[in-house]
């Protein structure tokens, strides 16, 4: 890539959001970053019904507009649950074999991504995805003629991650995994949804990543210093040296003394 080229990023979103309305919420970031990235977002397959919301399920303004006008509306999902309690998880197949063939054209057009950006629901499956362009082998469907469908990727970034653990992705993602692909961790310490204790679950298995907390919540950090820091990070995540966008603070030392600190809320 010449220094002049755009890097490539694919983005997927959280539970109940859609590509349209993340990319939304990213227009802070996606000015940030105009002149050295290109965020592609896309919608997961999997299309939600009111039975597969959370009760606490934040309300968004396209939430409540009418699907059958407006696909900007349609809420969407990696994954769904098989069951009224949602302990049972389906689907995450279906949308390994969709991003399959989204990078495969890609590839065949001449366009690579340089990495991944996934929040929420879509960081867990962003973790997953990147595992798989590792090691492929893993999910035979996910292979073509035998190959990846695209060459392994040179950055991961996970906001409000987790590690999911129903069967299917503990046999491609877990502790005895090898993850090599230089990961940023964003975690939020008072995020209601994803605990830091969950999240780290997730950042544990990414040896070569780098963790950056905030006090908020579960949302992308937009405040100028964490666009500023993302937007580094993204153009060299080797580069150690980045400053972290939030001077540490007491709760980060006591939750772990290797990390340092550093909108849409979902449910995963």
């Amino acid at each position: 890539m010449s220094s002049t080229a755009l890097k490539r990023i694919l983005v997927l979103h959280g539970y109940a959001q859609n590509g349209y309305i993340f990319s939304k919420r990213l227009s802070a970031l996606r000015k940030q970053c105009k002149s050295t990235v290109e965020f592609v977002f896309v919608d997961a397959p999997h299309v939600l019904q009111p039975e597969d919301l959370f009760d606490n399920e934040p309300s968004e303004p396209e939430a409540n507009a009418d699907p059958l006008k407006d696909p900007n509306a349609v809420l969407r999902g990696w994954w769904k649950f098989a069951d009224k309690d949602k302990t049972i998880s389906t689907g995450m197949e279906t949308s390994l074999v969709f991003l399959r063939d989204l990078l495969k054209e890609n590839v065949d057009d001449g366009k690579v991504f340089d990495g991944v950006f996934g929040f929420s629901q879509g960081a867990a499956m962003g973790a997953v995805l990147t595992t798989l362009l590792e090691d492929p082998s893993k999910f035979s469907e996910f292979l073509i003629d035998g190959e990846a469908p695209h060459p392994q990727l040179s950055l991961c970034v996970c906001v409000a991650g987790f590690l999911p653990t129903f069967p299917f992705s503990t046999s491609i993602l877990s502790p005895t995994s090898s993850f090599s692909t230089p990961t940023l961790h964003i975690c939020g310490l008072t995020d209601p949804i994803i605990p830091f204790a969950r999240a780290k679950l997730l950042t544990d298995v990414t040896p070569n990543g780098r963790i950056e907390t905030h006090d908020g919540g579960h949302f992308v950090p937009s405040k100028n210093p964490w666009r500023k820091f993302i937007a580094a990070w993204l153009k060299d995540p080797l580069n150690n040296e980045i400053p972290s966008p939030e001077a540490p603070s007491n709760a980060d030392t006591a939750l772990d003394p290797n990390c340092s600190t550093a909108e849409i809320s979902t449910n995963p």
